[in-house]
């Protein structure tokens, strides 16, 4: 039996055979070769490189009468050949969950721009997310620009609007512990000697985000310099055979972007505290040994020490925001900024993050009065001193 999307089988004679479209009938219809190996993995390996050689001849050659579904399968097993494996699991699911449910039967050239705009109302619409809510705009983007990825590979994409639909925005603030929650948080973390509160308390200072914090190793601090570095990250994926053990695996590989492999300063006050519970270079920093722990179950006992500091409904990516909000409130520069949180721009920073509080506005606006004025000893018979 074939794996879901990969179109490999084992035969009778204990051979694996793998097939791949290698151009398409003036009807539409894809016209297949064979490969044969001795393992999955070999068959898969071929028919990767097969994938690879025929894909610009597939892009010109495409009919206007292939299915949709045809041709975002041959899209992800291109795609797949170009895209981290968490990058392709992501595509994967929101083409066989959200896109082909209702595109999939369609022939490429018939999908209109009135098909994709009731496909995006209908997942901002509430019964198709998780816990029957609407899925984010963020999600929804992003599927439309997978939409518009397999049709462009298919040469259906000329004869779209898709420019003029439009996705409203939301205009969420980044969540941030309260400044009273944060003092609570981080003498409880710096009191304990934990190895999950050491890591939890690197967040808070760092901004590092979960995934970074449970593929660190013990290696990657820099006790000298006071380093921490940043080149790995851990997820769980989703699996795409439908034949496996287990629906979702853990990896660990490159962080998201090339921005996001980075050395981030950590505090004196940090660096002491971790010299004190260091372990073997190669273990684990949150278990002290070579057994990893997932994020889910990081973000466990983080819900666990927020509980025992009297806190609750926040999650573990706050600790990111307020370590990025408290920097741009101190008036540190936002570039550093964008280089220790590993943003691929100072764009994503700035739209992020720089939204000051109503408190540091008054101050800068106190500060301005007093840098307007002529000078500091003139202030007491200006007949603007009483603003001050």
């Amino acid at each position: 039996m074939a794996r879901t999307g990969e179109n490999i089988y084992k035969r009778k004679d204990g051979r694996w055979e793998a097939r791949y479209i290698y151009s398409y009938d003036s009807g539409g219809k894809a016209r297949y070769h064979s490969l044969y190996a001795t393992s999955h993995h070999e068959a898969k390996q071929k028919q990767l490189q097969a994938v690879h050689k025929t894909t610009i001849g597939i892009e010109s050659t495409v009919s206007p009468g292939i299915i949709f579904k045809d041709l975002a399968v041959n899209w992800l097993n291109n795609t797949k050949l170009r895209v981290k494996e968490s990058t392709f699991a992501r595509y994967n699911n929101q083409v066989h969950k959200h896109i082909l449910p209702k595109l999939g039967k369609y022939q490429a050239s018939k999908i209109s721009t009135e098909l994709i705009e009731q496909l995006v109302s209908s997942l901002l619409s509430p019964g198709q997310g998780r816990n029957n809510v609407a899925l984010a705009s963020k999600t929804v983007e992003d599927i439309l620009v997978i939409i518009k990825s397999i049709l462009r590979f298919g040469k259906c994409y000329a004869h779209l609007e898709l420019s003029r639909i439009k996705i409203k925005k939301e205009n969420k603030r980044p969540r941030v512990l309260p400044k009273p929650v944060q003092s609570r948080l981080h003498k409880y973390l710096s009191d304990s000697t934990g190895l999950v509160e050491a890591g939890v308390l690197l967040s808070l200072h760092t901004g590092i985000r979960i995934g970074e914090l449970c593929a660190l190793k013990w290696a990657d601090i820099d006790f000298e310099e006071g380093i921490v570095s940043i080149d790995k990250t851990m997820q769980r994926i989703q699996l795409s055979d439908p034949n496996a053990v287990h629906k979702t695996e853990v990896i660990i590989t490159s962080p998201k972007s090339k921005s996001s492999i980075r050395n981030i300063p950590i505090p004196k006050f940090l660096t002491a505290i971790l010299r004190k519970l260091k372990c073997s270079a190669n273990s684990y920093l949150l278990t002290g040994s070579d057994k990893y722990m997932e994020p889910r179950t990081l973000h466990n006992h983080f819900k666990g020490i927020l509980r025992k500091c009297g806190v609750s409904d926040y999650n573990f990516h706050s600790l990111r925001h307020t370590f990025a909000t408290g920097y741009v409130e101190a008036g540190f520069d936002v570039k550093s900024l964008s280089e220790i949180l590993g943003h691929s721009s100072v764009k994503i920073t700035l739209e992020r993050y720089v939204h000051s509080s109503g408190e540091l506005k008054r101050a800068n606006m106190e500060k301005l009065v007093g840098i307007l004025l002529y000078s500091p000893s003139e202030l007491p018979s200006s007949k603007y001193a009483h603003a001050l």
